[in-house]
């Protein structure tokens, strides 16, 4: 366990640094927030630029590890402090490759189309086309999560991982098209906002 408080650069409490802060209490990890204020520039200072030098979030500082991308970050940590609790180890090989994929799922499948909805929507018609896009995607992810979650509680046959907190994390983002109306998600989801600490890291 480390003894000094991990630094976990932020702009609130609901950016991609939710699912950092969410591992980080789920493993009783001592961390600090830093939140930054992107309108008075604290993202573009010489001082965090060094730290991140695309100005975004989230970054952490953990001792002389400096790391940026909230799945690395999260499977980073995983890896050195959830001692093979959230995150299956190695040698367990196709555990952790399920593991990895949905970690990796969660922000190259899933966040991306979602993130649409926040950058493509500036005129009507394109807020037509995007929303039909992600419906239409999200159709398309059901077909991976729904088998899973209608016969087991958690993504990985092993229990709750780092993976659950990455995918529920991302999926309220497309709420009326994912999880509204779909038992399996809805349960998933409802499952997940429950925890203790995810209450606590303010997630949701």
């Amino acid at each position: 366990m480390t003894k000094t408080p991990i630094d976990l650069y932020c702009m609130g409490w609901q950016d991609r640094s939710d699912r950092v802060r969410w591992l980080l209490e789920e493993m009783k990890v001592p961390y600090t927030n830093h939140f930054l204020k992107k309108a008075a520039g604290e993202m573009n200072i010489p001082e965090y630029r060094k730290l991140n030098p695309m100005g975004r979030v989230p970054t952490i500082v953990d001792g002389d590890i400096v790391l940026s991308e909230s799945a690395a970050v999260c499977i980073y940590l995983a890896d050195k402090y959830s001692h093979g609790i959230l995150a299956p180890k190695m040698e367990h090989e196709k555990l952790r490759a399920e593991y990895t994929k949905w970690m990796v799922f969660s922000v190259g499948s899933l966040e991306c189309v979602i993130a649409r909805m926040f950058t493509h929507m500036r005129t009507p018609e394109e807020s037509g086309e995007t929303l039909k896009y992600v419906a239409e995607q999200s159709e398309i992810f059901k077909l991976a999560l729904n088998p899973i979650l209608s016969k087991q509680d958690y993504i990985l046959s092993s229990g709750f991982s780092a993976a659950d907190i990455m995918l529920a994390a991302v999926i309220p983002g497309a709420q009326q098209f994912l999880v509204d109306g779909n038992p399996p998600i809805e349960k998933y989801m409802k499952r997940l906002m429950n925890r203790e600490a995810a209450i606590k890291a303010k997630v949701f």
